[in-house]
């Protein structure tokens, strides 16, 4: 049986993309962070690891792309999953009891408009995960506090949907990957590959790398800058292809 690190537990949305990226049965290692996901699989301690990367509606994850440097692992696979949010509560507690609210940093800002329009006074609180946000309001028995997860948690815990689909868009996905020590055995027709560079200080440097993608005829699908850390203002570039 394959193990595979996670960040966040088993009713996360990142166990669910763990699932799809696999047919066959998987041991799931839940981690408190993305780093303890990367220092699972730099250690032996799973054989991989799954990662959020990037939101539709959220955007990147930049924590995400600084340990892929950091830790020098391979991206091996990719999942898209269709996000859909919650807001739950305990048994006795309605959108009038609500004065704070738990979640992951993406899924808050996933949800800032129905949070804008519903509950502007309620506080928002980061938390490491949806699913562990249900789980805390579930065992603080509290119904002035709420948590925005997944169908899944949801379903796990003793808790109330107090709303639906709260995301801001409908069109909401999250890209996972897959990362690992080895690479990627299999190569497929229209593979991507995510690739990281410097440039020099000379103007239109990044101009001039760019342009070689489009001399052979390659796709840029995605480019990310990330400061480089010691060296102020400059940057290193992420470009999936």
């Amino acid at each position: 049986m394959i193990n595979v690190a996670i960040q966040g537990i088993k009713e996360s949305f990142h166990a669910i993309a763990a699932y799809s990226l696999f047919s066959e049965d998987i041991k799931l290692n839940e981690c408190q962070s993305f780093n303890d996901v990367f220092s699972a699989v730099k250690d032996d301690t799973s054989e991989y690891g799954v990662v959020a990367i990037e939101n539709s509606l959220y955007g990147s994850i930049n924590d995400t792309y600084d340990l892929l440097v950091k830790n020098e692992l391979h991206i091996c696979a990719e999942s898209y999953e269709q996000i859909s949010l919650f807001l739950l509560g305990t048994p006795d507690s309605s959108l009038d009891t609500i004065t704070d609210i738990y979640s992951h940093p993406a899924a808050l800002g996933e949800s800032t408009n129905f949070l804008d329009l519903k509950l502007p006074s309620a506080s928002r609180h980061e938390y490491s995960d949806t699913a562990l946000s249900a789980k805390y309001v579930a065992e603080t028995k509290d119904n002035s506090k709420a948590a925005i997860a997944g169908e899944l948690a949801a379903n796990s815990y003793k808790v109330k949907v107090l709303a639906k689909n709260i995301e801001s868009h409908k069109d909401n996905y999250t890209r996972f990957i897959l990362i690992s020590k080895k690479q990627s055995e299999q190569v497929l027709k229209n593979s991507k590959s995510t690739i990281v560079f410097q440039t020099g200080k000379k103007p239109g440097s990044l101009y001039a790398a760019l342009g070689v993608f489009a001399k052979y005829n390659i796709g840029l699908t995605k480019l990310e800058s990330r400061p480089i850390v010691g060296k102020a203002w400059r940057y290193m570039y992420y470009a999936d292809i």
